[in-house]
């Protein structure tokens, strides 16, 4: 999904928003300074940490502002209200809602993409740019420190005497990224995010092989497979025996 969008964007911003245009009206100083994407939420699904990582929002008190997302740039002017602000772009108005060190637009370049695609942006080095402030509630449940507890072959089968559980780790961060282990050693760092009953992995996994994760029902599963192994990993909260097997 995040491709998809960040495919979207970066043509949107190519061929249409590059022209830098004129704004006149009054800015509020303390709004400048440069801001990090926390939440972007599209097809009803939120990202955050290091999903938006690469979406920024720059503010200069001379009333210049560049948006960056991913690759591609945009600059024009920005002015202020009370409660808004409103960047212009080649003629279009980008109006967002002022909050606590964050500024967030409900209806980002709707007109060109065509969906609803609300981002957040939060002032950096402020608590508000904290990751964990965003996670949204169904991905809370993931974060933390998981350990194995069962695992089967592709039949179903025990495969406890092929391979111990507890050597097989996963910690899921509030910034998305992860930190998967077997036998004390890291075989991926790779990004999640969850979606569905799905938690997806992006990343290189050593020896080639393939992560993907299921929960549901308050189960935890990671499949772990390669070109001659295929394990269903059972997971269990470090410290939490309240896991359903």
């Amino acid at each position: 999904m995040k491709k998809i969008l960040s495919m979207l964007i970066t043509i949107i911003l190519s061929m249409a928003l590059v022209a830098c245009v004129g704004s006149s009206g009054k800015r509020d100083a303390k709004l400048a300074g440069k801001y990090i994407g926390v939440s972007e939420t599209s097809f009803g699904m939120t990202l955050t940490g290091n999903d938006v990582s690469g979406f920024t929002l720059e503010l200069k008190k001379d009333g210049k502002a560049s948006i960056s997302l991913e690759s591609e740039n945009a600059t024009g002017k920005w002015v202020s209200n009370d409660s808004t602000i409103t960047i212009t772009i080649d003629n279009e108005e980008i109006v967002g809602e002022i909050g606590e060190d964050t500024i967030t637009f409900e209806n980002f370049l709707e007109e060109y993409l065509g969906i609803e695609l609300a981002i957040t942006f939060a002032k950096e080095g402020t608590d508000a740019a904290n990751p964990e402030n965003y996670i949204p509630e169904e991905d809370k449940a993931l974060t933390g420190e998981w350990v194995g507890v069962s695992v089967a072959d592709v039949l179903g089968s025990d495969a406890s005497k092929d391979v111990t559980p507890d050597f097989f780790t996963a910690t899921l961060n509030a910034d998305h990224t992860a930190v998967i282990s077997f036998a004390d050693e890291e075989i991926s760092t790779p990004t999640w995010s969850f979606f569905i009953d799905s938690v997806l992995f992006e990343g290189e996994v050593a020896d080639g092989a393939n992560l993907y994760g299921k929960y549901k029902d308050d189960v935890f599963v990671i499949t772990y497979s390669n070109d001659e192994e295929y394990y269903d990993f059972t997971m269990e909260k470090s410290g939490d025996t309240t896991t359903k097997h």
